[in-house]
């Protein structure tokens, strides 16, 4: 007897499930928790088996019936129903994810599971800006490689060519996962070399090595915020970059080993990082855990979201003791590896401590200590030729001023506004 709603709206619940058929093998079967789902029994290559079409009331009687006439029919056709229902799931599921923008951000959360929360969002808010609005509606199949490139080519057109340069790799690494999961059978952001001009390589400003004595004494005379003179001190010992300066915790100072132990998430690189600490750096330390020892952060702000100063605190104090455009926090670095070099160093200790990354990925992935003794010597050299160098008087240079340009002209006179402070800052150190 064919069921009603009525008859499907009172069936009650027992004890162990129970089917009630309606007609062509179609039947309702009642779970003890009172669920009703709808089944179809069938035989294919001689082997009994059973479909589930739906859960009741989600899909009527009405609905029920007619797909039990589709998967029939499937079965007349001499395929197996149960893998032909399950293969166009999977059709609908990619036909879902054409949608670019739909498969990119799909894209952000699975592959780039390991990447931190922020780059994530950059990357989002990258293609939301540039990609999607051109490409973000069209289905995968049918973008190609000229579409990328001018994608690319008006976002360089915009003067950001290393913005276009990282979307470009960004499209790469999509598209080929789109290429490994059928939905393309070619990756259309393959070859992007020649489309954007190479951009000018700039380097952060950085003085003269033979200059770097006036600075450690502008440095030891600069009048500014205790924590801010201490972070610009601790910057020239270690030379790490700023990023991992600002945002050091006191938890990741082994006092006992006397080393600085920089997780891996906060690395450029993404690889652990170990700065040995010489006695300097040990009394710059010091000094610090008296105003931020009960804080979380070694270089602590309470006005900021993530409670350590800004990125720009160290450059701002640069310029006020006239070092703009002459000097960076990123210069501290430049200083370290010339000097060190200059002075008969291991190339590879330096780089090492530097942070640089190894050809070799191999080699680098097993990189954090290595040379870790030399480069504890090393360390503690550099911060006593700090000290050597902070100690030096300084004679004044006469330096030809004809025919000089006028950018020149007034970099020199920013010069000399910097040595007349030195010299009242010599006199107090003396």
């Amino acid at each position: 007897m064919a069921l009603t709603e009525l008859a499907l709206k009172n069936l009650k619940p027992k004890s162990k499930p129970y089917r009630v058929p309606d007609g062509g093998n179609l039947s309702i079967e009642v779970s003890p928790a009172g669920g009703k789902h709808w089944r179809w029994r069938y035989v294919f290559a001689g082997k009994p088996d059973i479909l589930s079409l739906g859960k009741y009331p989600a899909v009527s009687l009405a609905e029920a019936r007619k797909r039990c006439d589709e998967v029939r029919e499937i079965l007349k056709s001499g395929k197996h129903p149960g893998r032909e229902r399950r293969a166009e799931k999977q059709r609908q599921i990619a036909a879902a994810d054409d949608n670019f923008a739909s498969f990119a951000r799909d894209w952000l959360k699975t592959k780039h599971r390991a990447e931190s929360k922020k780059y994530r969002q950059q990357c989002l808010k990258r293609m939301q800006d540039h990609v999607f609005p051109r490409i973000g509606n069209l289905s995968i199949p049918e973008i190609t490689a000229p579409m990328i490139v001018r994608v690319i080519e008006a976002i360089g057109a915009a003067g950001t060519i290393e913005t276009a340069k990282r979307m470009g790799q960004l499209l790469k690494q999509i598209f080929r996962y789109g290429v490994q999961r059928g939905l393309c059978s070619t990756n259309p952001a393959a070859d992007l070399q020649d489309v954007l001009p190479r951009p000018k390589k700039k380097h952060h400003a950085c003085i003269h090595p033979r200059d770097m004595t006036e600075l450690l004494q502008a440095m030891a005379a600069y009048k500014g915020e205790k924590i801010t003179v201490h972070a610009m001190h601790l910057m020239a010992l270690t030379f790490v970059r700023t990023s991992e300066l600002i945002a050091a915790r006191w938890d990741e100072v082994d006092w006992e080993k006397r080393q600085w132990d920089i997780p891996k998430e906060r690395m450029k690189m993404k690889r652990p990082h170990v700065v040995p600490l010489c006695d300097q750096s040990i009394a710059t330390l010091t000094a610090l855990r008296d105003l931020t020892g009960d804080k979380s952060h070694i270089f602590f702000s309470a006005a900021s979201k993530s409670k350590h100063l800004s990125n720009g605190v160290i450059l701002m104090a640069l310029d006020r003791m006239g070092y703009h455009g002459l000097m960076t926090g990123h210069g501290f670095r430049s200083l370290a590896s010339t000097i060190l070099n200059e002075n008969g160093f291991n190339r590879d200790v330096v780089e090492r401590q530097l942070a640089h990354e190894d050809e070799d990925e191999v080699r680098s992935a097993y990189n954090r200590a290595e040379y870790l003794a030399e480069r504890v010597k090393m360390m503690q050299w550099w911060g006593d030729h700090l000290d050597e160098m902070r100690a030096k008087i300084i004679e004044p240079r006469k330096k030809k001023v004809a025919n000089l340009s006028p950018e020149r002209q007034r970099a020199n006179e920013m010069t000399n506004g910097v040595k007349s402070r030195l010299r009242v800052g010599t006199a107090r150190l003396a």
